[in-house]
């Protein structure tokens, strides 16, 4: 780890991703992996952390935090506020692939469609729904992961070459259930009686009211439309495969509930879907059932109806 870092501290930039254990729930969340690709000597790097195994974080704080070396994450809304969250990690500064693309225009911004269209590369998706809280990990979940973070840093060198804007501002998270700031007006715990989810027509600042990269009017559609499909659907879902399933080919019911709402060419990244999840979750408006499915409560169904009578 501390050889790790002295390298790190000599590079101009370096490309971090992250894997998760129970995100959608905030107070048993954890990460589980770290991975941070480089170059070294001209050739590309990749280091997996694990983070379950008791090693000592700390010296990571260095580089994750020193002004002169530049962080690459695709969507930082979900990555960089987890590990502020858990590590107290203030991430600076960052260049977010994700943004950058929809800053250009792009509707497709995922990792795995930016990749494939900019890079001609097609990331080995098969281990997604991976149990990264098990170990070992296999040679599959390893290279998954590794794959993650070497394609960010070759979509930043790409994007740069094209003069693209990345630059994302983390937010302070003052309170853990603050950090997913969704446009959903009111919560079941403070207003019973008046549930909504609000569209915010006016513009709001990319980088200053955003926290995953997507404006607040989007990521209302991106909450009714995951809401729609729990309430049709009911224990279809566990969190895991629902961020998966939308994160690709959208068929039946779920696909027609998200055209939509968001229309037949938009493309939904899988951190944002995660977020979005955790938030209903957080909200009481999505509940886990015993057999790890999501469902709507009594509330989220109250916000379903009203969405679908508009």
């Amino acid at each position: 780890m501390i050889k790790l870092c002295e390298i790190l501290l000599q590079t101009p930039a370096f490309a971090l991703d992250i894997e998760t254990i129970d995100w959608w729930n905030r107070h048993q969340e954890r990460i589980a992996l770290i991975q941070i690709a480089f170059r070294f000597n001209g050739q590309p790097k990749v280091a997996v952390i694990d983070t379950l195994v008791g090693l000592d974080l700390e010296p990571l704080r260095a580089p994750l935090e020193q002004s002169s070396i530049l962080k690459i994450i695709h969507n930082a809304g979900f990555d960089a506020t987890r590990l502020s969250k858990h590590y107290d990690f203030h991430v600076t500064p960052i260049h977010d692939t994700m943004l950058a693309a929809r800053r250009a225009g792009e509707r497709k911004y995922s990792l795995q469609a930016q990749t494939a269209i900019h890079l001609k590369l097609t990331l080995e998706k098969s281990a997604r729904q991976s149990d990264w809280s098990r170990r070992p990990l296999n040679n599959r979940q390893l290279y998954y992961a590794a794959l993650d973070s070497y394609s960010t840093l070759l979509l930043y060198e790409n994007q740069t070459a094209r003069n693209l804007n990345g630059e994302y501002r983390l937010k302070t998270v003052v309170d853990s259930s603050q950090q997913v700031m969704l446009p959903l007006e009111d919560s079941p715990s403070v207003k019973p009686n008046k549930l909504s989810l609000s569209s915010k027509e006016n513009t709001v600042e990319e980088t200053g009211s955003m926290l995953s990269g997507l404006p607040e009017k989007e990521l209302y559609a991106v909450a009714a439309s995951i809401l729609g499909i729990v309430a049709e659907l009911p224990s279809r879902y566990g969190p895991e495969q629902l961020s998966v399933s939308l994160g690709a080919e959208r068929v039946g019911l779920a696909g027609w509930i998200v055209d939509n709402r968001l229309g037949r060419d938009a493309e939904l990244d899988e951190e944002t879907v995660k977020i979005t999840i955790a938030d209903l979750c957080e909200r009481g408006l999505l509940r886990m059932t015993e057999t790890r499915r999501l469902e709507a409560t009594e509330a989220g169904m109250q916000v379903w109806r009203q969405l679908k009578s508009n």
